[in-house]
């Protein structure tokens, strides 16, 4: 269980802040990396739908995609979140550039997650999740 008491904005970042943390720290192969990916996803997607339901529903949803998480974790996680993150310096834009190029539907969406949260609570997290997905899966 999670207490979704307060602000819902400020809990939808600090979770997916852990959940790219957590992807940082677990996703290793491809199959990790697209378990993980899912962590951080959801809940950028949740964060779309947040202004149209209603409160009750929304705190609802954020503890339903924590224990979505928590799931992943429990099933495929191995150490807890990422600390000390390398920033990636790489501009939004080449990020972009390099997920189409990528053309994996996993990185593409990723991709789009991590730097849309990027620019609403900017954590080293998501630049360097997207730049490890780029190395780690490629569309076959």
């Amino acid at each position: 269980m999670i207490d979704v008491n307060g602000d819902i904005e400020t809990l939808l970042a600090e979770l997916t802040e852990i959940f790219a943390r957590i992807y940082l720290a677990n996703a290793h192969d491809v199959l990790t990396t697209i378990v993980f990916i899912h962590g951080v996803t959801s809940l950028t997607a949740l964060g779309g739908i947040i202004p149209y339901i209603s409160e009750t529903t929304a705190r609802s949803a954020l503890r339903y995609a924590w224990q979505s998480g928590c799931a992943l974790y429990a099933c495929f996680g191995t150490r807890a979140t990422a600390a000390d993150i390398e920033p990636c310096t790489q501009k939004a834009e080449t990020l972009i550039d390099r997920a189409l190029a990528n053309g994996d539907e996993h990185v593409i969406k990723f991709t789009e997650a991590c730097l849309r949260r990027d620019a609403l609570v900017p954590s080293p997290a998501y630049r360097a999740a997207v730049d490890h997905a780029l190395g780690t899966t490629r569309r076959r």
